[in-house]
Formats: structure tokens, C-alpha cells, sequence
């Protein structure tokens, strides 16, 4: 099993606008599978400038024994267009750069 150090900090969607329409929408129904187990989590809140700057540091451990390559994170829709940007990356191995990060929206009506 490999841990992931994910950063997921205030800024950039990796080249998504928060505010853009997601290209993919899942059902109601939808639950992510259940392969990772948070292991810690540190919310940073900085009010230094005059806009805060929220931080989430998530640990997070692959308890599958595949591979995993999505790993999904639930915002309020109400949030979405409040957030500036949001990077993905591993901490221990700065070398790879960010990870790919795609908004989807649930559709509540079905």
C-alpha cells in the first residue's frame, strides 16, 4: 500500500475554472468506491492579505489491493463558485508535478 500526501490548496483548478459547467454528470445514485481511508487532515486558514487562503492537507491511504486512480472530494455546490483554484499533488515526490483534477457535478433530480 502507497500513501498519498494530497495538497489541496485555495488556488488554480489544473487548468479548470471552478466556475465552468463540468463535462461530466453523475447520477444521483453515485458513491465513490470506497478504497481510501483518510488518515489526516490539516485545514490551514490564512487571513495575512486581505482575502482569506484556505488550505486542506489530506493523507490518504490506498486500502485496495488495485492501484487506484481517482480519488474524489465532495464540495457544497454552493462552495464551487466561491473557490479560487485547487491543486492535487504528492508531497513526497514534488518531481511528478500535479495530479490531473476534473470537476463532475450529481445530478440531485434524477
Amino acid at each position: 500500500m502507497r500513501t498519498l500526501q494530497w495538497a489541496l490548496p485555495f488556488v488554480s483548478l489544473v487548468s479548470i475554472c471552478a466556475a465552468e459547467k463540468s463535462s461530466q454528470i453523475l447520477p444521483s445514485t453515485f458513491k465513490p468506491p470506497q478504497v481510501f481511508k483518510n488518515v489526516d487532515l490539516v485545514r490551514t486558514i490564512n487571513l495575512e492579505k486581505g482575502y482569506p487562503r484556505e488550505t486542506i492537507n489530506v493523507i490518504i491511504e490506498n486500502v485496495d489491493k488495485k492501484p487506484q486512480s481517482e480519488y474524489y472530494l465532495p464540495f457544497d455546490g454552493a462552495t464551487i463558485p466561491k473557490i479560487g483554484g485547487f491543486e492535487a499533488k504528492d508531497k513526497n515526490d514534488a518531481a511528478k508535478g500535479t495530479f490531473p483534477v476534473e470537476v463532475v457535478e450529481v445530478d440531485t433530480k434524477r
